[in-house]
């Protein structure tokens, strides 16, 4: 083979494997979306059947558990943003800070809560991805006897991890509830009444 050739050879050769690299790259990224709202789900669905924690007497370990699975996996900080829409901008960097926080308490307990509430042992579909940007949409689709209930998880991946950032339920997004009802309470009553409602809220449901 002239030394032309080989060359030419060798070129091809690393092309067809950054080719290949990048494939299998976006694959895995892909993928991992996937993967990671199949481990959510089926973390909390092994938390919600497992004997040792069944009935009401172990709903609260119940809840310790899921509430754990939701902070590590949830973009809290994100959703909390999205939830004010424009109001966010007119907040000083402590008052987002003190939102963010009260935010990520009912938001937890909330999602717990649905969570306690409506999913046992269930099984899910996943039909695909969607993409938009840096955002992924990983579709799910939960198959009882009389209902399919269509999930779909907006996720971002953080460095190595993919964050759900927004969850959509029968097509209704998580997300666009709260700032829509935030929205109108904030038009009404002022964000201070907002803050103090939520305040009252969370501590309640500390207490109970």
């Amino acid at each position: 083979m002239s030394k032309s050739k080989c060359c030419f050879f060798v070129l091809c050769v690393v092309l067809s494997l950054s080719l290949f690299l990048g494939m299998d790259s976006q694959v895995r990224a892909q993928s991992g979306a996937t993967n990671t709202v199949k481990n959510v789900l089926d973390k909390a669905m092994d938390i919600q059947t497992t004997p040792a924690l069944e009935g009401p007497e172990h709903r609260k370990e119940r809840a310790t558990q899921i509430r754990k699975l939701i902070a590590d996996n949830f973009a809290s900080s994100e959703m909390a943003r999205e939830s004010l829409g424009d109001y966010w901008d007119k907040l000083s960097g402590a008052q987002r800070q003190q939102y963010q926080e009260v935010f990520t308490g009912l938001f937890q307990d909330s999602y717990t809560r649905m969570v306690l509430n409506f999913l046992g042992r269930e099984k899910v579909e996943y039909p695909g991805e969607s993409h938009d940007g840096k955002n992924t949409k990983v579709q799910t689709v939960i198959m009882r006897t009389n209902e399919h209930i269509p999930v779909d998880y907006v996720l971002e991946q953080k460095g190595q991890k993919w964050m759900i950032r927004d969850v959509f339920i029968d097509g209704v997004s998580i997300v666009d509830t709260y700032r829509n009802s935030l929205g109108t309470f904030i038009r009404a009553k002022g964000y201070d009444a907002l803050m103090s409602k939520m305040r009252t809220q969370k501590k309640a449901g500390e207490e109970s």
